[in-house]
């Protein structure tokens, strides 16, 4: 299965947590375009630093998410 498609499925399900795109921007420090993209991209390729902050903000490792996705 391809890695990006993998990436965007779990950030979505983070993203349909939360209560709008825009909120979910803010509170992980990335623009709404993005997370728009992550939501209507199958496999959209997110950059390193993006989901760094992702990760940052949600309190985990980025190998920790990585072993997420791996399972």
């Amino acid at each position: 299965m391809n890695i990006n498609f993998l990436i965007s499925k779990a950030i979505s399900e983070w993203i349909k947590d939360a209560k709008s795109n825009r909120d979910f921007g803010l509170n992980h420090d990335i623009d709404e375009k993005i997370v728009r993209r992550i939501l209507d991209e199958k496999e959209y390729r997110i950059p390193v630093e993006t989901l760094k902050r992702i990760c940052d903000a949600r309190q985990i490792k980025l190998s920790d998410f990585f072993s997420k996705i791996g399972e």
